[in-house]
């Protein structure tokens, strides 16, 4: 039997796949934007779910190579009338399994308008991928969990492999920068893998203080924001803890008012910009609260989860494995049987996100 620890396991030979067949997985995307790449304005990244809190994760890379102005949006609020769509905007649909209604109509509704549009699915007969003018396969695989892990972190390095490919067309990065940040990606799947084995560790030394908390917190900036984000539907999919995610400087206005000893903030911390004020956060609910944790390239003690980060701006990607695999063995040890099929038809007598 197949378990989400197997996926998560899975996915560094899945980045592996992803990174060697790049050039012909882009080569109809190329074909696409070669006479928009001086036109497009704005990337515009729409999907619901973890393909959201991919493209929020994978944003901020993606605009820096790229030199567009990049957002994030919801499918269900980007459709409603009185919005305006930009014309020279991209705009790239992800949907890992094609079948997301509320993705699957408005790229539909905006392709019929003549505007630019690109999906992103694991396979090129989903029904997203028919219905699109440019597709991008994932090359994922079908995941056997409806918690995507594989698909996560798929999404995320298309989306930045994208990125760079625009960047490079538009001459915003060269050839060598293109290829060192290749470099970069090619070091996270090694990485992955120890980071999950350390993780593993970690967690059951510190699970006690997980499973005490009436709720987990993730928090990180910049690009680890879609991380912390993710980490919170992860935690509620899983072991079915409540859990939330907070942008760094958003979770110290208004929230920190409301934390307390039964709140377990977990901080995602790469050493960079932000490094300190993360760090800051960690040690009052450490020394105050007596409930945080940090995970990353500077910690703040022996509880912490230091890790050894290679990916340099793939290093969401490995951080990537620590919620999750946090997830599952919180879902396990708290009784949680994942490899029992889950029967939703009374849930979906009521609603259906995907077709």
């Amino acid at each position: 039997m197949v378990t989400i620890l197997d996926c998560i396991e899975r996915i560094p030979s899945v980045m592996e796949n992803i990174l060697a067949a790049r050039e012909e997985s882009f080569a109809a995307f190329m074909e696409f934007i070669k006479d928009k790449t001086e036109k497009i304005n704005e990337i515009i990244f729409v999907g619901s779910g973890t393909s959201n809190t991919a493209a929020m994760t994978s944003r901020l890379f993606v605009e820096k190579v790229s030199g567009i102005s990049t957002k994030v949006v919801l499918p269900n609020d980007y459709i409603n009338s009185g919005r305006v769509y930009n014309s020279h905007g991209l705009y790239v649909f992800t949907s890992q399994t094609g079948t997301s209604r509320e993705v699957c109509k408005l790229m539909e509704e905006l392709s019929a308008k003549g505007f630019w549009c690109v999906a992103l699915t694991q396979g090129n007969d989903t029904m997203l991928a028919k219905a699109s003018y440019c597709h991008i396969c994932l090359n994922c695989g079908e995941e056997e969990y409806l918690m995507r892990t594989i698909g996560y972190t798929a999404s995320v390095l298309n989306h930045m492999l994208m990125g760079l490919n625009l960047g490079l067309a538009r001459g915003r990065i060269t050839r060598e920068e293109f290829l060192a940040y290749l470099k970069e990606a090619g070091c996270v799947p090694d990485s992955h893998r120890v980071i999950t084995a350390q993780t593993k560790k970690w967690f059951r030394e510190n699970k006690r203080q997980i499973m005490r908390s009436d709720c987990v917190i993730f928090t990180g900036a910049g690009d680890l924001y879609g991380v912390a984000l993710e980490g919170a539907v992860k935690f509620w999919e899983m072991p079915q803890v409540i859990s939330i995610g907070y942008e760094l400087e958003e979770g110290l206005h208004g929230p920190n008012y409301g934390y307390n000893g039964n709140h377990c903030v977990v901080v995602f911390n790469d050493g960079r910009g932000q490094s300190e004020k993360a760090l800051s956060l960690a040690r009052y609910m450490k020394e105050v609260l007596g409930n945080g944790l940090v995970a990353g390239a500077v910690t703040v003690d022996d509880k912490d989860l230091k890790l050894e980060l290679k990916g340099g701006s793939f290093a969401c990607l490995e951080f990537s494995a620590v919620p999750q695999v946090m997830a599952y063995f919180l879902a396990e040890d708290g009784g949680r049987d994942l490899t029992i099929p889950s029967d939703h038809k009374v849930m979906y007598s009521y609603f259906n996100t995907h077709a």
